[in-house]
């Protein structure tokens, strides 16, 4: 009786496992899917640092320029700047 129900039990799991299994055209697929989003997050994320590589270059141009402003204010006032 003992053995009839463990062989019961494995008789379920293998049949549940069957059932549940993924057969390997889906396992590409699958693969296929994450490769395609982790491509996709990589491109946006490369997109995002371009961006802000453009927006840093600009913020660094105002900067010297004020900073341009501010020396030439300063020498026209006689004004010695300390940095």
């Amino acid at each position: 009786m003992d053995q009839e129900r463990t062989l019961n039990d494995i008789l379920e799991i293998v049949g549940y496992l069957k059932d549940n299994m993924v057969t390997r055209d889906e396992h590409r697929q699958s693969l296929f899917e994450l490769r395609s989003d982790i491509m996709s997050h990589v491109d946006s994320f490369i997109g995002l640092h371009q961006k802000l590589d453009i927006e840093l270059a600009a913020l660094r141009a105002k900067s010297d320029r004020l900073e341009g402003f501010v020396k030439q204010l300063a020498a026209h006032a006689n004004i010695k700047l300390e940095f």
